[in-house]
């Protein structure tokens, strides 16, 4: 029950949004509501610590014979951490919404808490069934906002063709569920058949952009702070989740490593193209890929631990960076603190992350997460573009602040208690060898041109090249439907009888040749 409550607080407080919205109420007073939702939602979802683990299902659809599985949701120690992070990162977004006065929009607030309440919902989702659901409704919200966001045919072509790989990843899912229900065992992902593992590896990595290498969505979207964020790290947590129930019997496949070497070339792609991106919002695409490849190798390498404590630095470290809008001193040795918790080190938030040996890979996803670290230490330095809070009262200041230390204040909370990958010493080697090579890579950037800042029209440039494969399957697409078109042009026009009839003898001559 403690699961609905959250994440009815969420839409409630979203709900109340859109109504005093419509009454023209004063914005102050709808942040406040925006506020109180979403801490209320943090401290019952803290409520959790006691009684964990329980379910929640909802009342069996009928007919049972087609809905076998119910709705099923379930909050467990692997679950736990990414429903804080989800949160804290709603919560951190109304409080920086502050410092923002031009994105002080109600409706952006009540989408943000709305998607807040659905990302609980899916981190949470115990069954198949029930995360296809809830991952049909982000879609949907988010094709919505990419269309209202872009303009242009071609950009809204790229819109639904990253709407239909998210599709073909829900029917990854369902086909996983399909196998599972063949083998006996689909109630649940507690009980989910081995077959199925790969396939929940596989419908993840799609919607991640992870499995193969491709980008979910523009890294020129206006959507950019606050919804934006939320949007982007809350969809992405939600697939990220489903790598917490891979079981482990299903990794014993002549297809693992060739997904593993599939997933470290997105990481080590994105962390590259993270180091070099020219601010933190364009970059923002290559630290989702490059964050969710580290979690599909940890879940890939049997351990589902890991693949949740990326997913949660995925969330708590990106977002204290994509919230921090201004610039100030000892907000940006705050946020510097999420360089240890991309580490690895012992008893960091990702101390669990390399549990089990890597083999042939380790060196390459070193590297990779090396690109992560020192990406992240020089866009938290970047002093450029940002505003100043002097002008500001104390009390904007303060609840600023407030905001981005939340997160920074969660992922060693994260890393100490409150869940089965807390106080993890994990694979301090090569967590101190990543941390080292980040260390020359912070040192070398200024001094070595190729590891230089490109420009944005750069970025782009590259994201058109890692489509164009996609591209061209879509070309082929296109082909495919004017051959279609062409021939139902031609069967409905005025010679579709004289073709029908045609089509009819032939058929007909054809069953009587083998008659006697």
């Amino acid at each position: 029950m403690l699961i609905l409550i959250s994440s009815s607080l969420l839409f409630l407080a979203a709900l109340v949004l859109m109504t005093l919205r419509m009454s023209s109420a004063n914005a102050r007073i709808a942040w406040l509501v925006a506020v109180g939702g979403g801490a209320l939602a943090l401290i019952s979802v803290f409520m959790w610590l006691a009684q964990m683990p329980f379910e929640f299902s909802l009342p069996a659809w009928q007919p049972r014979a087609l809905f076998v599985n119910p709705i099923l949701f379930r909050a467990d120690g692997l679950s736990f951490p990414f429903v804080a992070s989800i949160s804290a990162l709603t919560l951190a977004i109304l409080l920086t919404a502050v410092a923002r006065p031009t994105l002080t929009n109600p409706f952006a607030w009540a989408g943000a808490l709305a998607l807040g309440g659905l990302g609980l919902l899916a981190v949470t989702a115990n069954n198949p069934f029930t995360l296809l659901l809830i991952w049909g409704a982000l879609d949907l919200v988010e094709l919505v906002a990419q269309i209202r966001s872009v303009d242009g045919p071609a950009q809204n072509e790229r819109v639904v063709i990253s709407f239909s790989t998210r599709i073909f990843g829900i029917g990854l899912l369902l086909w996983a569920n399909i196998v599972s229900v063949a083998n006996g065992s689909a109630f649940d992902f507690q009980s989910i058949s081995p077959n199925a593992g790969l396939y929940l590896v596989a419908a993840a990595g799609l919607r991640l952009g992870v499995l193969p290498l491709h980008l979910p969505y523009s890294a020129e979207s206006i959507l950019r702070r606050g919804f934006g964020t939320s949007f982007r790290l809350i969809s992405a947590a939600s697939s990220l989740a489903l790598l917490a129930h891979v079981p482990a019997g299903s990794l014993a496949s002549t297809l693992t490593p060739f997904m593993l070497a599939l997933a470290v070339i997105a990481a080590l792609y994105g962390g590259w193209m993270w180091l070099r991106a020219p601010d933190e919002l364009i970059g923002r695409p290559y630290w989702v890929i490059g964050l969710a490849a580290l979690a599909v190798i940890s879940a890939l390498s049997g351990n589902p631990l890991g693949a949740v404590a990326w997913g949660c630095a995925l969330i708590l470290v990106g977002g204290s960076l994509f919230l921090s809008s201004i610039q100030h001193v000892w907000l940006n040795r705050a946020l510097l603190l999420g360089a240890w918790s991309l580490s690895s080190l012992p008893f960091s938030l990702t101390g669990g992350a390399w549990l089990r040996a890597l083999g042939f890979f380790a060196p390459f996803v070193i590297a990779a997460q090396a690109l992560l670290i020192s990406g992240f230490i020089r866009h938290a330095l970047r002093p450029a573009g940002r505003d100043s809070l002097e002008a500001q009262p104390v009390w904007m200041r303060t609840v600023y602040l407030s905001g981005i230390v939340l997160l920074v204040a969660l992922q060693f909370l994260l890393g100490i208690t409150g869940w089965g990958g807390a106080l993890q010493v994990g694979a301090w080697l090569h967590a101190l060898l990543a941390s080292l090579l980040a260390a020359i890579l912070v040192w070398a950037t200024p001094r070595l041109r190729i590891l230089n800042p490109i420009r944005a029209h750069w970025v782009g440039a590259a994201a058109s090249g890692v489509n164009s494969v996609y591209r061209n399957f879509w070309f082929v697409y296109r082909a495919l439907e004017g051959i279609s078109q062409t021939i139902a042009a031609t069967l409905e026009g005025e010679s579709g009888i004289m073709w029908t009839l045609l089509f009819m003898a032939l058929f007909i001559l054809y069953l009587t040749q083998g008659l006697p």
